[in-house]
């Protein structure tokens, strides 16, 4: 008998001492007492060992609708009701956008300001370049006059002629100093022009980008589809809940999904001590809260590798368990209540009785088998139990009435 076994016997039947004291050896029950003792007739059939967990559907492909990564709070003002169906274009969520409308206001100031003064700029440096200009025609000039100076003095005393050639020396200097200042003020003026208009494309960009805010503020359907409101942890509050209006959450997450009903899966969490059971592959069985009467099919898709904490108690580890449905059914739709029993393992043709039917002794099992003088007890070799019913390998034959309960006690 396997251990697993001897577990599911031991914890629902008389001990092997208080047996032993009632019936020594083979014991044989009769008369009006054995017609009242509860009995359970030997079967052979299918026996199946399963794992049930509770969970919820969920569509196996989705459209995720995050909240937007932009600067300031998030609070929701608008969400469309959940488990609703929206058209391309219908308002999903709306988020406050006060605080964005006033930074728009703010960048477009800075850059009308900042366009302003590149006019300002430009008017004055026109200004500084036509007063440089003007001075350089006016040192051509006064270099022309020095030239026709020196022409005259050649007729002249030698001081005069000496004169002359230090005034076209020092009109020469002058224009070329006069020629430098407008070239140094045009390098100047490119520079600075450069420099603003960079300063203004920031200001554009940081406008735009303000803009762009705004507008992702208010999201819209691209598809028909049906709302589902996602499970967050909650800004301020360590519980998770579904979002709702008027909460105020962080950039990027999760707040809507547009399910594909087409596929759809369970999700449920197993415990450490059953982990183990269950693996990726097992068939398994689904049942609905909703839909009492179907059954549908499934396939365990993975198991967690890693355990996280239950919600709602941080003291106890659980490993995430999705399973596939096979069936397509319209009557399916995420959020629904399910019951999913793994099936992990399947003998087709053995014999079996319920768990009350065994019993232990010692360091075996027996039953409480039926003849025509009344119950007596037989040895048995118990196999696999699920919970219910017990696998009997030797022992017992099909159709054979044994007692669910020891007849001594009756």
């Amino acid at each position: 008998m396997s251990r697993a076994a001897r577990r599911w016997i031991g914890a629902g039947c008389v001990t092997a001492a208080a047996a032993g004291a009632v019936w020594a050896g083979t014991a044989l029950l009769g008369g009006d007492a054995g017609a009242a003792v509860p009995t359970a007739t030997v079967t052979r059939g299918e026996f199946r060992r399963t794992h049930v967990e509770a969970g919820q559907l969920r569509a196996a492909r989705d459209e995720k609708v995050v909240s937007p990564r932009v600067r300031g709070d998030l609070k929701i003002v608008h969400l469309w009701p959940d488990g609703e169906q929206v058209e391309p274009g219908d308002l999903i969520l709306q988020f406050d956008r006060a605080w964005h409308a006033q930074e728009i206001k703010d960048k477009v100031s800075r850059l009308k300001q900042a366009r302003a003064d590149l006019v300002k700029f430009e008017a004055e440096q026109k200004r500084r370049r036509a007063e440089l200009t003007m001075q350089v025609a006016q040192k051509e000039a006064a270099l022309e006059l020095a030239r026709i100076s020196l022409d005259k003095a050649e007729y002249g005393s030698a001081i005069e002629r000496e004169e002359a050639r230090i005034g076209v020396g020092q009109a020469e200097r002058a224009i070329k100093d006069a020629r430098a200042n407008l070239e140094a003020q045009e390098i100047v003026e490119r520079v600075e022009r450069s420099n603003r208009e960079i300063h203004i494309g920031h200001r554009q960009q940081s406008y735009d980008r303000a803009v762009s805010d705004y507008e992702r503020l208010s999201v819209r359907a691209t598809r028909p589809g049906l709302v589902v409101h996602e499970v967050i942890r909650k800004r301020g509050a360590g519980r998770r809940e579904k979002v709702k209006e008027g909460d105020v959450v962080w950039s990027g997450m999760s707040l809507v999904a547009l399910p594909e009903l087409d596929s759809m899966q369970v999700v449920s969490q197993v415990g450490e001590m059953d982990v183990h059971s269950v693996a990726a592959g097992l068939p398994a069985l689904i049942r609905l809260e909703a839909l009492p009467g179907p059954v549908f099919h499934g396939v365990v898709r993975e198991v967690a590798p890693m355990a996280a904490e239950k919600e709602g108690a941080p003291n106890v580890q659980v490993f995430e368990m999705i399973v596939d449905i096979a069936e397509q059914d319209d009557r399916l739709f995420p959020g629904m209540s399910a019951s999913v029993e793994v099936i992990l393992q399947t003998r087709p043709d053995v014999l079996t009785l319920p768990l009350d039917a065994v019993h232990a002794r010692g360091e075996g099992t027996i039953a409480w088998r039926r003849g025509s003088g009344g119950f007596e007890a037989v040895e048995v070799t118990a196999g696999e139990a699920n919970g219910l019913r017990v696998v009997i390998e030797e022992g017992l034959r099909e159709g054979d009435v044994v007692a669910l309960s020891d007849p001594g006690l009756i």
